[in-house]
């Protein structure tokens, strides 16, 4: 099935059969599962629909992407979300340890002082047990830090420097890297999945 490259690689949401958010897939994905019938098209009226018959209601339904999938026989409208009729888990996902999560986790936040720190400039990553005394680079002993904070700090735990920390380090949960991720432009398409899987906060 041909498609034009950007369609086929947009998003969209994956839902387990609770309806409870677990992933977001490409649209090419999303039509695999489709023609497997693994998955059914879900509306935000929450209607579900085959592939069969999601093509045949493409003929009357309009959902506002604009999206075409074309093959030599057939359009069709990509889905913007789609469901798993079999699969009832929520998926365990480890969040990878990086920068970028990192920044998500603490909230763009100085985890001893609180001032924000949005500007790459103003941020540091501190080691809890410095680098040098054995620490590693775990979710469990790294922090986002103010410059001003990391240079009070140096190489010494905050105990040893009279420097509290706000939380306590540890691995996010997926929903939280999950959300941040998540293209601005669908959360309005989206936000009654979302809500409804508890992922979605007005």
């Amino acid at each position: 099935m041909a498609g034009k490259r950007d369609v086929l690689g947009d998003k969209v949401l994956v839902l387990n059969r609770h309806y409870q958010a677990i992933q977001i897939t490409t649209v090419q994905r999303a039509i695999c599962h489709l023609v497997k019938g693994t998955a059914k098209v879900i509306t935000p009226d929450w209607t579900t629909h085959s592939l069969e018959e999601w093509i045949e209601a493409c003929r009357f339904y309009h959902n506002g992407n604009g999206r075409l999938i074309r093959s030599p026989s057939l359009s069709f409208l990509a889905p913007d979300a789609i469901y798993l009729v079999s699969f009832d888990r929520l998926p365990r996902i480890e969040v990878v340890f990086s920068r970028a999560n990192l920044l998500v986790r603490d909230g763009y936040t100085c985890q001893y002082c609180g001032k924000s720190v949005k500007n790459p400039k103003d941020r540091t990553i501190d080691h809890v047990l410095p680098r040098s005394r054995g620490g590693k680079t775990t979710w469990e002993n790294v922090v986002l830090c103010c410059r001003k904070c990391n240079l009070k700090k140096g190489d010494r735990t905050p105990e040893e420097a009279g420097m509290l920390l706000r939380k306590t380090p540890k691995a996010p949960p997926w929903e939280s890297i999950f959300m941040e991720d998540f293209p601005e432009e669908k959360k309005e398409v989206w936000r009654q999945f979302l809500s409804f899987a508890g992922l979605f906060k007005d």
